[in-house]
C-alpha cells in the first residue's frame, strides 16, 4: 500500500527566506496555496493508495479531512525530518508498506508527477533531488522506515549515503515538476516567467506589486 505523506509546518512560520521580499501575511498565504495546490495533485495522482498529512495547523487539518486525506496532528514541529518520520510511523500502523514523502512547495508539480513517483516505487530507496542538485524534493522509501529523513542542506547526497551505508537499494529519479521549488526572490521570478498564468504566480504577481 503506497501513502503519500505531506509534512506542513505551521503556515505562519512558513517560507522565512522570502523574509524582506514578502510580508509575513503574504508569505503565510503563499504557504497555504502551494500546500492546497500539492494536496490537490496528490489526491488526483494515480497510484497514491492513501494521502496522510502531518499538521499542527488546524485549517490546514481540517481542509485536509475534506479531501478524505488521514491527518496526523503534531503539537509543533521540530523539524521536517522528525515530522516526516514521524508519519511514516503511524503510516505504517495504518498498512503502508511504501511512502513518498512529498514536499508543499513544488508550484510546477502534477498529479502525474507524483503518480510516476509511485510507480517507479521499489524495495530501497528512490530521491527525485532538487533542481540545484543539493536537497532532496521528495523520497519514496520501501518500507516505510527503510531509512531516516535528512531532510536540509546537503540531504541529497546525505540520504544516498545513508542508504547506501545500509546496503539498501537507491536510484535517482529527476521529475521536473517536483525538483523546482519555491524558496527565494529568484524562485518567484523564474515561476513567473516559467508559469505565468498558475495560481501561485498570479498570486505572487499581486503580492509582488502591493508592496
Amino acid at each position: 500500500m503506497i501513502f503519500a505523506v505531506l509534512p506542513v509546518k505551521n503556515p505562519q512560520n512558513a517560507k522565512q527566506r522570502l523574509n524582506g521580499f514578502l510580508p509575513a501575511a503574504h508569505r503565510e498565504t503563499l504557504a497555504r496555496l502551494l500546500y492546497q495546490q500539492t494536496v490537490a495533485a496528490l489526491c488526483q495522482a494515480a497510484g497514491i493508495d492513501r494521502v496522510a498529512v502531518i499538521t499542527s495547523d488546524s485549517a490546514i487539518a481540517g481542509h485536509a479531512r475534506s479531501l478524505g486525506a488521514l491527518v496526523f496532528e503534531e503539537s509543533e514541529q521540530a523539524s521536517h525530518s522528525a515530522s516526516a518520520d514521524a508519519a511514516c510511523r503511524r503510516a505504517i500502523e495504518f498498512g503502508a508498506t511504501t511512502v513518498l514523502l512529498v514536499p508543499i512547495d513544488v508550484p510546477l508539480v502534477t498529479p502525474d508527477d507524483f503518480a510516476r513517483l509511485a510507480s517507479a516505487a521499489r524495495p530501497g530507496v528512490i530521491v527525485v533531488p532538487s533542481a540545484d542538485g543539493t536537497g532532496t524534493n521528495a523520497l519514496a522509501r520501501t518500507p516505510p522506515d527503510v531509512i531516516a529523513s535528512r531532510f536540509g542542506p546537503g540531504s541529497f547526497h546525505a540520504h544516498l549515503d545513508q542508504a547506501r551505508s545500509k546496503g539498501v537499494p537507491a536510484e535517482v529519479l529527476r521529475l521536473p515538476g517536483l525538483m523546482f521549488d519555491i524558496d527565494t526572490p529568484e524562485d518567484v521570478a523564474e515561476l513567473l516567467v516559467r508559469a505565468p498564468d498558475s495560481p501561485i504566480a498570479t498570486f505572487l504577481r499581486s503580492a509582488c506589486e502591493s508592496k
